[in-house]
């Protein structure tokens, strides 16, 4: 259970990515990241990345928090949570101290429970968007 749940205030979005909006590249926040559009690359943020029904990510994820109730595919990691929504899909491994995966999430990849302050993210460039796409590139070394 997640008992120590971080209040998500919707009125202190730092950054909207919206429908219709296509970003690539890398997106850093130190304030909360709401994505409803697409973002490919890499996205991370000091405090929470809400990924809407309607985002669709193909990027690493790296937060504080992390709710997910769109489509992400990449890895995500979560320092202090990680909550995935029933709406949602996820392709890629996930990595956070807490952990919550609602009935009828699609899910394919690796889930890493680590100790609060363990979870360590790689550096950009090392991490691979697709957990298949990374198992393969580290069986070809």
């Amino acid at each position: 259970m997640l008992d120590k749940r971080k209040a998500l205030d919707e009125h202190n979005v730092a950054t909207i990515v919206g429908p219709g909006t296509r970003l690539k590249g890398e997106l850093h926040s130190k304030g909360t990241i709401r994505i409803e559009g697409e973002i490919e690359g890499r996205v991370e943020c000091e405090d929470t990345i809400v990924v809407h029904e309607s985002g669709h990510v193909k990027a690493d994820l790296v937060a504080a928090q992390v709710i997910i109730s769109g489509t992400v595919e990449g890895n995500t990691f979560a320092h202090e949570r990680l909550e995935i929504t029933n709406q949602a899909k996820v392709v890629g491994n996930i990595t956070a101290p807490r952990i919550s995966i609602a009935e009828g999430v699609i899910f394919e990849g690796q889930c890493t429970m680590k100790a609060p302050g363990q979870v360590q993210a790689p550096k950009p460039g090392l991490s691979v968007v697709g957990g298949q796409q990374a198992q393969q590139q580290k069986a070809a070394s």
